[in-house]
């Protein structure tokens, strides 16, 4: 690490703070508080927390762009997200940045806002900053697929709940699984739930959960009843969408004409349109009408109904993408680092 690595020592002090004065504070080798700032996994949490309260008491910041200078790449940690705001994303990026601190790394967060032009701009802005590596849900479009296959070559990039084809790193929820698991629940209930999907956005977890669905129904002998939607309306305002849509069917019969019992919708914001709709149309969630999401927010035993879903295990998704930022390439030995998770049936009011 370069030696100009350091910041003004506090009051009553001349000079400035060196990262051999971190060591000297902390009582370890300068060799051990380096490792600490170069994102090394290989430090005991006691140790970590000795050097960084020698930072705290010197007021110590390294400069990160002289780490990525001398080492070829810096302690951040490149978020790339298609809607900020998704409350799925908001609950991963909490568990990714608890367990990047305690890595020593730092997380750096870009948002497409799923415009393919932002996204390339984000991955190159993190390029550019020599990031240890990339989290990206990319934006289900090929305009960014000749980018990204090159950007694979040079960086660690593990693709977060979507990828662009199967030959790449991902971690994300096992989609057929959890809807199947959902699908077999509402049929159990004597009731054939129909299915409301979400626009085209999120690949392959758009059509991976409708395949669930249709595989769950037909092993069951029941024929599937998909919801026709405006797949390529690109909008991640899916209580609005599943609103619409839910209502447009609805009003030219569909549910009249269907005899299904129960709506089960790709996502629990999916859902709370889905219930708005119903409501409009006289029925009631819970009651005559079982209604059911996926993903498990939290607001969803808040609602009224409580939505019965199935709950993603964020908490290992979002330990499996850090995991891969830390990982060797050496250790995978020429594989793909390809993480699908379980999902697990959380049962409320609403079904």
């Amino acid at each position: 690490m370069a030696e100009n690595e350091n910041v003004a020592r506090p009051d009553g002090f001349s000079g400035v703070v060196t990262m051999n004065d971190v060591a000297a504070a902390a009582g370890l080798s300068r060799t051990t508080v380096s490792k600490y700032f170069n994102g090394s996994a290989t430090l005991k949490p006691d140790t970590r927390e000795k050097i960084e309260r020698a930072c705290r008491a010197l007021n110590y910041v390294p400069d990160l762009h002289a780490v990525s200078l001398v080492t070829g790449r810096s302690n951040l940690v490149g978020v790339v997200l298609p809607f900020i705001a998704e409350p799925f994303f908001g609950k991963v990026l909490q568990l990714m940045e608890r367990e990047a601190a305690a890595l020593g790394l730092q997380i750096v967060i870009q948002a497409s806002n799923n415009d393919t032009r932002r996204e390339a701009a984000a991955l190159m802005a993190l390029r550019a900053m020599k990031v240890h590596g990339i989290i990206l849900t990319p934006i289900e479009s090929d305009d960014n697929r000749a980018l990204l296959a090159s950007l694979q070559k040079e960086m660690r990039i593990v693709f977060l709940d979507s990828f662009m084809d199967e030959n790449c790193h991902f971690v994300m929820n096992d989609n057929q699984q959890s809807i199947g698991l959902m699908v077999n629940y509402l049929l159990s209930r004597n009731v054939r739930p129909a299915y409301l999907g979400t626009p085209r956005i999120a690949n392959p977890s758009r059509p991976e959960r409708l395949a669930g669905y249709v595989a769950a129904m037909k092993a069951a002998g029941e024929t599937p009843e998909v919801i026709p939607v405006a797949v390529d309306t690109p909008t991640w305002q899916f209580e609005a969408f599943a609103y619409e849509q839910l209502l447009n069917w609805c009003g030219q019969g569909g549910l009249r004409d269907s005899g299904a019992g129960g709506i089960m919708c790709t996502t629990d914001r999916m859902a709370f349109g889905a219930a708005k709709a119903l409501r409009k149309f006289g029925r009631h969630p819970g009651k005559d009408m079982l209604l059911a999401g996926h993903d498990n927010l939290d607001i969803c035993e808040y609602m009224d109904p409580q939505l019965t879903t199935v709950h993603q295990d964020i908490e290992r998704i979002s330990h499996a993408a850090m995991h891969f930022i830390q990982l060797d390439p050496a250790e995978l030995g020429g594989r793909f680092y390809q993480q699908r998770f379980p999902g697990r049936l959380v049962i409320r009011e609403s079904a």
